[in-house]
């Protein structure tokens, strides 16, 4: 069966991408959209009207407003209105933390209408003006011819702040069954050449000798993937001019990548096997990823890990995508019947998904711009050998827009989560971590802890290194490192955290949770001690059921958790995983006890 007519431009720019319901029965949304049997909707998926929308229409006298409904002028305009357009992306650009999208011939709703070749032009080159002043750079992301006789065209760019010393930072887990392509195509990702079939590029992404002689990842890779305000993947600027093989062994720094990049990607490349699923739980709540990409290679077809993986993403709501790989050397039957299976478990009711098969640039855009609603789940066909389809998996990743409101969250008092501790010779202890809120610079004090006992205590960070980088300072939503003074590392382990004494921290010995129970070969009844996963606080504890007598599979229920060993630092709204070897439920705090203050 052709496929039908992607939507053409939909309404929702790149900054938001949250899809609601339209006002129009007849605009389909992702949630209200049905599917075609290859998984493509087969209703436009139309978000609401909520961008920067640059066109000229018939009515020259219409006004432009912040949040008109009608239609906005930008070719044949007095400068006063240019002003208006100025201040309306400047707006944009600071609700999208540092990019958005622009149109130009759409209506009011998003719908393609056109405009002339020379009104066109104009308007684009409007944007461009626009884009300089606001010291941003616009790239022409998708255009479309409206109508052939008289030509009327209609386009969508984007609009990415050029900055020295910031850029825009993104975090995607990397998941699925061992042995289906993962570390590979990470490295083809990330380091520019495609892999020989035997895994030569996964030896570039492996820590460990023995990962390198197992081929199969223990621990959690982190690898760097930078655009430049064009689009442009820095990591393949030194590449793309080396004509001999030995050349692309010299990889740009990762200090390089951060200096010239306006957007970097930071790819958690996770274990696969189950022995290591606890690291690879650790891996998708500590790291606090903005997306996750799920892995499934085509001739394996999707496996007990896959769904055990997919369940994490839907516990921690965090939005993914399906990546099939292997297209090159499974037969078309195979692929077809692993696409068709992937198509059905992302349509369960458990899952309740609407999977979007990407073949074209317009698929890309539509795809980049709703999946931050959690409602859509693209999904690409890539070969790691021949490179199929990486450039449109290349296009997404520079399109994808940033889900968490970090500048707001910078606002809030300090907060880091501490994930990893190293001693550095000349330095010290240095501490790895996600600033979860809060602005953190050099030399200041803060508090440390908690300890074993649940006690908090002052320390001084002595000097902050983001990207490899030095730097003075950092806000909410950036991975670093901390120097701290006077404190040994063995006195610093995984879940402490660096805080603000506005904070008031506190160690916690008991939380109250609303929880599900996924799955249980029996029954779970009060002293159940599972291992609880909450941020990068990992510790078993002994749950004291409150609402019932007994839990089984599927059941909802209001329990108590008490940590075994050691008060930790929670809070209420976190997400927490509790498995017994797999994921056994998940839930969300709503109350603590046990409070220890500093």
């Amino acid at each position: 069966m052709a496929d039908p007519e992607p939507p053409s431009l939909p309404t929702k720019d790149g900054i938001e991408a949250q899809p609601e319901s339209s006002s129009s029965s007849a605009d389909a949304t992702p949630s209200a959209a049905a599917n075609n049997s290859d998984g493509r909707p087969s209703s436009p998926v139309e978000p609401p009207t909520d961008s920067v929308q640059l066109f000229r229409p018939d009515d020259e006298g219409t006004q432009m407003e912040d949040h008109d409904e009608r239609e906005w002028v930008l070719a044949g305009r007095p400068e006063s209105y240019y002003s208006q357009v100025l201040q309306n992306v400047r707006n944009r650009l600071l609700e999208g933390q540092g990019e958005c999208m622009c149109k130009v011939g759409v209506d009011s709703r998003g719908r393609p209408k056109g405009i002339t070749e020379e009104d066109y032009n104009a308007s684009l080159e409007t944007v461009h003006r626009v884009a300089a002043d606001l010291k941003a750079a616009a790239t022409l992301v998708v255009e479309k011819v409206v109508k052939e006789a008289p030509k009327l065209q209609c386009a969508e760019l984007l609009v990415r702040r050029v900055g020295e010393d910031s850029y825009i930072d993104m975090r995607i887990a990397i998941c699925g069954n061992v042995d289906s392509g993962k570390s590979t195509f990470v490295g083809v990702l990330t380091k520019g050449v495609l892999d020989n079939g035997r895994g030569s590029v996964r030896q570039k992404v492996f820590r460990h000798k023995h990962e390198m002689d197992t081929g199969r990842t223990s621990s959690v890779s982190e690898q760097m993937m930078g655009f430049d305000a064009y689009g442009k993947v820095v990591n393949y600027e030194k590449l793309m001019s080396a004509q001999d093989e030995k050349l692309q062994k010299h990889q740009p720094s990762t200090k390089q990548i951060s200096e010239q990049s306006a957007k970097i990607i930071t790819f958690y490349d996770l274990a696969g096997h189950e022995k290591y699923l606890k690291t690879t739980v650790l891996g998708m709540t500590g790291s606090m990823p903005d997306y996750a990409c799920i892995v499934i290679s085509a001739n394996n077809g999707i496996q007990r890990m896959t769904k055990e993986h997919l369940g994490l993403c839907l516990a921690l709501k965090i939005p993914f995508y399906v990546v099939i790989t292997r297209i090159d050397m499974t037969p078309e039957p195979v692929t077809k019947n692993t696409t068709e299976n992937v198509l059905k478990l992302l349509k369960h009711s458990g899952v309740n998904k609407l999977p979007y098969m990407v073949r074209k640039p317009e698929d890309v855009v539509i795809c980049a711009k709703n999946i931050k609603d959690d409602r859509i789940a693209p999904i690409f066909h890539v070969s790691n050998v021949t490179g199929d389809n990486f450039d449109l998996m290349r296009r997404y990743l520079n399109l994808l827009p940033v889900r968490r409101d970090w500048y707001g969250m910078a606002k809030e008092p300090l907060e880091v989560i501490i994930d990893s501790t190293f001693y550095v010779p000349g330095v010290g202890t240095v501490v790895g971590g996600i600033v979860t809120s809060g602005v953190l610079q050099s030399n200041d004090t803060v508090w440390l802890g908690p300890n074993a006992n649940g006690h908090f205590r002052q320390a001084v960070v002595k000097s902050i290194h983001v990207k490899q980088c030095l730097t003075n300072h950092v806000e909410a939503g950036t991975a670093a490192c901390f120097a701290i003074k006077k404190e040994r590392r063995s006195d610093i382990r995984k879940g402490m955290v660096l805080v603000d004494a506005k904070n008031k921290p506190a160690a916690v010995w008991e939380f109250e949770a609303e929880i599900v129970v996924l799955y249980h070969s029996t029954t779970i009844q009060s002293n159940y001690q599972p291992v609880v996963h909450c941020g990068t606080v990992r510790q078993s504890c002994a749950i004291i059921l409150v609402d019932r007598d007994v839990l089984r599979t599927g059941d909802k229920a209001r329990v108590k958790f008490r940590f075994m060993y050691k008060p930790e630092y929670v809070k209420k709204g976190l997400k927490l995983i509790f498995r017994e070897g797999r994921t056994k439920g998940l839930g969300t705090i709503t109350d603590t006890f046990g409070v220890r203050s500093s």
